[in-house]
């Protein structure tokens, strides 16, 4: 796999992770260190105007235009994640009236039972409501999905490096081992 901003071959050592999962396509180190400040920036209106009002910046750091382009594509991603949450939020139920109050004494006062479309009509409500809910409900667990894998992802990674380190550690302590053996013969010879 190669850096989408230089090009450059990734490695165990210059290798970060994606933007976001699925793409298999990721920034090496020193791409990254050149993005990340526009990562943490806070995206106003949106992530692809906030992408365009710094892509001078951007390109001042050294972002090629095929890590421009990963990053427009990253932008639209979010951006629809965005607008598919926003759009799941339910609308805002209306409080019923509140019936003023009576002193008990008065026969019209009783409660009345809604008519049949009424109670349709609120039941409709409640289940356009509900499905709006539930489709909240499988966005967010997606997303969560999402994170779990590339959490994941990451830790096998970490999991890689540090078998990596223990390797090379261990081969050291031999060689070191080795060559005080071979030290102690050659001092008694």
């Amino acid at each position: 796999m190669n850096c989408v901003n230089c090009g450059c071959r990734l490695t165990f050592f210059n290798e970060t992770d994606e933007l976001w999962s699925g793409t298999e396509r990721a920034f090496c180190t020193s791409c990254r260190k050149k993005i990340t400040p526009f990562l943490e920036e806070p995206a106003l209106p949106d992530n692809l105007t906030h992408l365009r009002d710094r892509r001078d910046a951007l390109i001042a750091r050294g972002v090629t235009p095929e890590g421009y382009a990963h990053l427009t594509e990253y932008c639209r991603h979010l951006d629809a994640l965005l607008s598919r949450r926003r759009q799941a939020i339910p609308a805002e139920i209306e409080p019923e009236p509140i019936p003023p109050e009576t002193d008990g004494d008065d026969p019209s006062a009783a409660p009345t039972v809604p008519a049949n479309g009424d109670l349709l009509a609120a039941l409709a409500a409640q289940k356009k409501q509900n499905e709006r809910i539930e489709a909240e409900l499988d966005d967010l667990s997606t997303e969560l999905g999402d994170g779990t894998r590339i959490l994941g992802d990451r830790m096998e990674r970490l999991r890689e490096r540090v078998r990596l380190l223990i390797y090379l550690a261990s081969i050291g302590a031999v060689g070191g081992v080795l060559a005080f053996l071979v030290s102690l013969i050659v001092l008694f010879r």
